[in-house]
């Protein structure tokens, strides 16, 4: 079925057909105002959920794995970071190492599925002890970020699928 709508539609409409947007797609004005790219060119992906399109800066490296969100004051409403990792679903954790917003983090595997939302993880202040900062866990190759209460304002929920292409990730 999906090979008989890529001949007919042709790759980027069934990027859009299927819920993904490349970054390609979008004026790069748009993308990756606030959020830090980890150096380089920011590369960007929008992804339809239930309620909004959200625009999301994606960390693919190591470098910007990372940063991430350390250090950004305000996560706009439907903006956010994909962290990407090259070896597959897996258990992933994360902190709030120097992240001085709080934040909700989404774990996605590799077929799209939401495995967990965490809520408004709190924000770190930094010098914060690691031993004090707030750490979450669940499995996935992917993990968005997105600003506190943002996941419940646009829909995301477990076992949601997203539309999310395969990233190359380092």
């Amino acid at each position: 079925m999906q090979y008989a709508i890529a001949r007919t539609l042709g790759a980027g409409a069934l990027m859009l057909a299927l819920g993904a947007v490349a970054a390609a797609d979008i004026p790069a004005a748009n993308w990756c105002r606030v959020l830090p790219s980890g150096g380089g060119t920011c590369r960007a992906l929008a992804v339809r959920v239930p309620k909004a399109t959200l625009r999301l800066a994606v960390a693919d490296t190591e470098a910007r794995r990372e940063r991430g969100l350390m250090d950004v004051k305000v996560v706009p409403h439907a903006e956010g970071m994909l962290f990407a990792f090259a070896d597959g679903d897996a258990v992933r954790g994360f902190w709030m190492k120097d992240t001085i917003t709080p934040l909700d983090m989404v774990w996605v595997r590799s077929d799209g599925r939401v495995t967990f939302v965490a809520q408004n993880v709190p924000a770190t202040r930094p010098g914060t002890p690691d031993s004090r900062v707030a750490r979450r866990e669940a499995s996935g190759e992917y993990v968005i970020e997105l600003r506190a209460g943002e996941a419940e304002r646009v829909g995301i929920t477990s076992g949601l699928h997203l539309a999310i292409p395969a990233i190359p990730a380092e």
